[in-house]
């Protein structure tokens, strides 16, 4: 299965994988899957942006589903489609 990555507004991402924008084959189904295979193929660098020294999904770095849904941390079990696009951003707030 196919999916279109975009990130947006998480430098340290982008910077590891080399690119903003970028199609990635998935063996799995879910965006857990999908995110296990950012950091197969892009190495722990990526894992240290995405879950932080503790292990945890930094809750800064928001997924969004075709542009439509968020998908926060707790519901990684979501399932993804062929031709999916998800959009990983850093969570701005203003004041």
């Amino acid at each position: 299965m196919k999916v279109k990555i975009e990130i947006l507004g998480v430098p340290m991402l982008s910077d590891v994988i080399g690119k903003k924008k970028f199609e990635l084959e998935v063996p799995g189904k879910t965006v857990k899957d999908l995110i296990e295979e950012l950091i197969g193929k892009y190495g722990g660098k990526v894992r240290n942006v995405l879950y932080g020294e503790k292990g945890i999904f930094d809750p800064m770095i928001q997924i969004a589903l075709n542009g439509e849904k968020w998908i926060p941390a707790d519901r990684h079990d979501t399932t993804l489609r062929d031709g999916d696009t998800l959009i990983f951003m850093i969570l701005l707030a203003g004041g």
